[in-house]
């Protein structure tokens, strides 16, 4: 695994091994040692690269660069999945291709223009329509001169793009290579001619706990559904225009027929049918963009980033699987240049297989499936089976990001209802696009900033269904939780900037976060990935390191790896006050990259709720609910305090409860209906009478819940502090 999380009891002076990799450059025959050690004395992680065979310190980007131009010589600018094609093909088959030229000259960086759009003034859609006209007009007369010396040479011309620089020509198989040679080509890859469903076998046991599991039910409850939010279903077929349970659907210029499982997709990210309700019911439109071919992810992302989509979705995979391919690419360059963001399948290839393309990309956000059991409750889900798990070569930067729950799903379907639709990573996938709907409607600025929308998913995982750590190989960062992302959000534990080389005075750029003892912290910093003429297909032109410093500077937690674009660090913090979150710098050849740093704690996965009801004054009596619908027949506690937060009370479980515990929190065991077993509907309700003394006019007095684990007595959930003034 390439991140690695310390709580430190270690010598100071002995360095501590973060990441060990191997690279592979073929080309050049040569193995080079990828290393990052932490000096935890000096606070600072030092990467180290060397020669396997000589122990020789050697510059890997630099020979990053001769590989990759070397390849190009050996192979004459084929990507390998075109190789592999001409390898079967005979000299006269015919093969449809994507020829990506080089950048045109004089075009911008896309993304800055998009960022200097939204500081004027403009909203996410305008902005984008600009960094699109930007990009329409200097790269439309480079792909249509290209195309025109294609046709004059004598070959069929499929599709033109005027915003990236791609061409698709169809040509004879003897032809490739002399295509390949022409100038102004940056790389030639194989249009793969279908695409699948990733859906898997249907199962006997459907269930509505998809988007619950997920706790996307408990930030509608905080009156976010999803509302002014645009968002794109691209998949292999289009979505029914009839379904009560969807709304109005706006359908692009595609020719595909409606299918069940493009809007079984559809009913997961926005149904709001009663009970199988989508991730983000409140979508007041969904726009829709069927496909079978890799030349129709170019049309339906442009035509669908021209209606104003942030967000779209893609459950199916052209069968190409661990390796960066055409559309990987395509992807990686239309979310950093023009800020929409990919969901992707991860792929139902079975654990330890390689994900599928088009998710293979460093900017996608890629969602394994896990299975939730038929229950709300966490603590016996599983990763699925057939969720694929394997990380892109040679790059090996984690994929899956995240996972949420695919399986055994019901969803609407074609005959105007709702009905089991199966189990796949193709019902996982859209439930992680709804989830980033409901951030973009708290925060309207996500709509055009994919990068923090990955950073919150991943900080508020806490579904941890593998491994036990904050990144595992198979279910990423974890299972999503909505309402932990959405209260970090919520409560402004994000930051977004840009970082040029000016920005790591010293080797690193420094963030203060704030942090309460024994709250348990989970720390995600994130970038993208250029995919533009350069050494590689798409490449990282920034790579960063983390290192937590507590208040007194001593390292808490660090996490250092040498292929992703992100970083993740989940610890629990050992004394209250201001942290600091270095990251330093590994490699920075970019310009400007975007960057965002979210961070959650165990405070952020509260979904309890307590509500208090009538007039408090002295010798009133006044109603108290408590409510967790997640876990009917556990035990539960009400927690009346007269100390309000910045007091915590530490709980089992790296739990903080944000309240003091005092002698009032003590005597709440003896209140009536303060403590008990939650009924099947997960809702106790009680009364509380004030005493009737005058010298509590004026007081607060906060009220909180927990919820214990069945079985083991941990803390299992917490609840919102409710607040309450004595009246005169």
């Amino acid at each position: 695994m390439l991140s690695s999380l310390l709580l430190f009891a270690l010598a100071p002076q002995e360095p501590v091994h973060l990441a060990d990799d191997r690279r592979v450059l073929p080309t050049l025959g040569r193995t080079i040692r990828d290393e990052r050690l932490l000096d935890a004395a000096a606070g600072r992680i030092v990467r180290r690269t060397t020669d396997v065979h000589s122990g020789a310190l050697v510059d890997l980007d630099a020979l990053l660069q001769l590989e990759s131009a070397a390849a190009d010589r050996a192979h004459g600018r084929i990507a390998p999945e075109l190789r592999a094609q001409l390898q079967k093909a005979r000299p006269t088959d015919r093969l449809t291709i994507v020829v990506w030229l080089q950048r045109p000259a004089g075009l911008p960086d896309l993304r800055a223009v998009l960022d200097a759009a939204r500081a004027s003034g403009l909203d996410a859609e305008q902005a984008r329509r600009r960094a699109l006209a930007v990009a329409s007009e200097h790269t439309a007369p480079v792909t249509e001169a290209f195309a025109a010396r294609l046709r004059a040479a004598g070959h069929e011309v499929v599709q033109v793009d005027a915003h990236v620089p791609i061409v698709f020509v169809q040509v004879a198989a003897a032809d490739v290579a002399k295509v390949a040679a022409l100038e102004g080509i940056d790389q030639v890859y194989y249009s793969f001619p279908t695409w699948m469903a990733e859906e898997g076998t249907a199962m006997p046991m459907p269930n509505e706990w998809a988007s619950p599991s997920a706790r996307t039910d408990a930030v509608h409850r905080r009156g976010i559904t999803g509302a002014g939010v645009k968002v794109l279903v691209n998949d292999v077929g289009a979505v029914t225009r009839t379904n009560p349970s969807l709304p109005p659907i706006v359908v692009g210029p595609s020719t595909v027929s409606v299918q069940a499982h493009a809007t079984a997709v559809a009913g997961m990210i926005a149904s709001h049918h009663a009970v199988q309700h989508g991730a983000a019911p409140g979508l007041t439109q969904l726009w829709d963009y069927g496909g079978a071919s890799d030349t129709a992810a170019p049309l339906a992302w442009t035509w669908g980033m021209q209606q104003g989509i942030s967000f779209g979705n893609c459950s199916w995979w052209n069968g190409n699987r661990g390796s960066i391919a055409f559309l990987d690419r395509y992807f990686d360059y239309i979310i950093r240049a023009f800020a929409v963001q990919l969901f992707k399948s991860a792929g139902n290839q079975n654990n330890g297989q390689p994900c599928t393309t088009p998710g293979n990309g460093f900017n996608s956000i890629a969602s394994g499936n896990a299975d939730d059991r038929n229950t709300h409750d966490w603590d016996d889900d599983i990763l699925a089976p057939s969720s694929s798990t394997g990380n892109p070569q040679p790059s090996n930067h984690e994929k899956p990001e995240v996972c949420a729950h695919g399986t055994t799903i019901t969803s609407t379907n074609t005959s105007n209802g709702v009905s089991a639709q199966g189990t796949g990573t193709s019902y996982a996938s859209p439930v992680s696009c709804g989830t980033a709907a409901l951030l973009a409607q708290q925060d309207p600025a996500l709509q055009a900033a994919p990068e923090a929308i990955k950073a919150l998913l991943m900080a508020g995982a806490w579904n941890d269904i593998v491994g036990g750590q904050p990144l595992s190989d198979f279910d990423g960062a974890g299972a999503i939780d909505a309402a932990a992302s959405h209260s970090a959000l919520a409560a402004g534990r994000l930051i977004r900037t840009s970082l040029t080389a000016a920005s790591f005075p010293g080797g690193e750029v420094t963030f203060a976060v704030p942090l309460d003892q024994g709250d348990e912290a989970r720390i995600v910093a994130n970038w993208m990935s250029l995919a533009d003429s350069s050494y590689a297909t798409t490449v990282l032109q920034m790579d960063l390191d983390m290192v937590i410093r507590a208040p007194g500077g001593a390292v808490v937690a660090s996490s250092a790896s040498t292929a992703n674009p992100f970083e993740i660090v989940q610890f629990v913090p050992p004394v209250t006050g201001v942290y600091t979150v270095a990251l330093q710098r590994m490699r920075f050849q970019g310009t400007s990259e975007p960057l965002a740093l979210a961070w959650t704690t165990s405070w952020d996965t509260r979904v309890d709720r307590v509500t208090v009801t009538g007039t408090p004054r002295p010798g009133n009596t006044v109603g108290i609910q408590f409510f967790d619908r997640y876990h009917p027949g556990s035990v539960y506690f009400g927690v009346l305090s007269a100390t309000p937060y910045p007091a915590t009370w530490r709980l089992p479980n790296n739990k903080v409860l944000r309240l003091g515990y005092d002698g009032l929190a003590d005597a709440s065991l003896s209140l009536p209906g303060f403590v008990g077993l939650l009924p099947a509907n997960g809702t106790v309700n009680t009364n509380l009478t004030v005493p009737p003394l005058p010298g509590l006019v004026g007081l607060t007095f906060h009220l909180g819940m927990l919820t214990l684990q069945t079985g083991v007595g941990v803390v299992e959930e917490l609840g919102d502090v409710t607040s309450v003034t004595i009246l005169p």
